[in-house]
């Protein structure tokens, strides 16, 4: 089983992400930008087929849509076209992830930026709020190219037994 979690920095992704693995074993990956000489379509395909193919939980801790929220916002440009975006897209519902925006209140994620951890790219407020929007755009507004389910912790909880009996 698949459970991708995406979603601006401080929102609660890794929390999550550690939550669900100690509830129900598994593993959690950190999906960083891939290598430059990859092609990022295939990093992001053989990463699901692989996960696919082990038969336990993996949440994936980011993914494709960081790219496409990172690589403008940092790069001013993404490597990953959108239809591209949607291959990807296709494989995790062909695959029964379940893919989770997470996000926090604006003032949540600037009081968390400004908490002991910190962060190493998003440096400033202005920046965090960019990247959240870009975020919000692409998952759950209105019209968003890309529809991925906001829940609880609980409901996703609740979702994973479900898939598991």
């Amino acid at each position: 089983m698949i459970v991708v979690l995406e979603g601006p920095d401080f929102a609660g992704k890794s929390t999550i992400a550690n939550r669900l693995v100690s509830r129900f074993g598994g593993e959690v990956r950190w999906v960083g930008q891939p290598p430059q000489a990859s092609e990022v379509l295939d990093f992001y395909l053989d990463m699901i087929h692989e996960a696919a193919s082990q038969g336990t939980l993996t949440v994936f801790d980011r993914m494709h849509v960081s790219e496409l929220v990172y690589g403008p916002l940092f790069r001013g440009v993404s490597r990953l076209p959108i239809h591209e975006a949607d291959q990807i897209e296709t494989e995790l519902e062909t695959c029964g992830a379940i893919k989770v925006h997470v996000d926090a209140p604006d003032s949540v994620l600037t009081e968390r930026l400004r908490g002991p951890r910190g962060d190493q790219m998003v440096q400033s407020e202005d920046r965090l709020l960019d990247v959240a929007h870009a975020y919000r755009s692409l998952l759950s507004g209105e019209n968003a190219p890309l529809r991925w389910l906001v829940m609880s912790y609980e409901d996703l909880v609740t979702a994973i037994e479900r898939r598991l009996h």
